[in-house]
């Protein structure tokens, strides 16, 4: 309850008394994302600022929280990101979580391997050696995911291999672009496109030294945002003048 953001799903209260053990917390009414992820009415621009509200949910968690210690998440997907109604989202389900005190002489823990399988970092689940670098991992598949309206599940189903080794394969060939959502796809400003790309890929790096910090990750994805809402802007003053262009002639 010590934890609040407003990217972070709030506590409200529990019970532990006897044989009763409920948790309580704020409701979200659209539920998770991963529900949206082919969704077309879910738009580039509402995609950006979901992926920014998750950014800045996990720089906050991962700063220290003002505090003297840091929360590593453990379990990122897009099942644990919920949605109020607004298409705020808002980072939940912290019963993996650790907590880990800032002013220790490592970063790291050592424990046992937990989270999902298509979104843990491989380095984590071959070694236990656990640090907030093993989040950005797993936001990366999230930010993949959103890019391309299907879940690592779905394209394990269909391609044989989970998202991070299908992007990877992609990126080698020179055709990360066809990964997009179709249904988005033309809508996308390119520069918004390549910025967004090259930081998820920055996130799967197989070096945990060359992944991104959250706030690296939150800059980058506002600017995406940025080019993208700057574009749209331009081409509704084309559209408009085009518009009384026709009218007047």
């Amino acid at each position: 309850m010590e934890y609040k953001h407003e990217n972070v799903i709030g506590l409200i209260g529990y019970c532990d008394e006897k044989d009763e053990k409920i948790i309580i917390y704020e409701y979200a009414p659209k539920g998770s994302l991963d529900r949206y992820l082919n969704d077309a009415s879910l738009t580039w621009v509402k995609r950006l600022n979901i992926c920014i509200d998750v950014a800045s949910a996990f720089d906050f968690l991962h700063g220290g929280v003002g505090k003297k210690a840091k929360v590593i998440h453990r379990d990122i997907k897009t099942e644990n990101i919920l949605l109020n109604n607004d298409w705020n989202a808002k980072v939940a389900d912290f019963g993996l979580s650790l907590i880990s005190p800032i002013i220790q002489e490592t970063d790291y823990v050592i424990d046992h391997a937990c989270g999902t399988r298509g979104y843990l970092d491989p380095l984590y689940y071959k070694s236990g050696f656990l640090t907030i670098e093993s989040d950005i991992y797993s936001f990366g598949v999230v930010l993949f995911e959103i890019l391309c309206g299907r879940s690592t599940f779905i394209i394990h189903k269909h391609e044989g291999r989970y998202l991070p080794d299908f992007i990877k394969n992609k990126f080698e060939e020179g055709m990360l672009d066809e990964v997009v959502f179709e249904q988005i796809r033309e809508k996308i400003e390119p520069k918004s496109l390549t910025t967004f790309q090259t930081i998820a890929y920055q996130c799967l790096h197989h070096e945990r030294e060359k992944r991104p910090t959250t706030k690296e990750v939150l800059t980058q994805l506002k600017k995406a945002l940025e080019f993208q809402v700057s574009n749209n802007h331009w081409n509704s003053i084309f559209f408009s003048f085009n518009d009384i262009k026709s009218y007047v002639w």
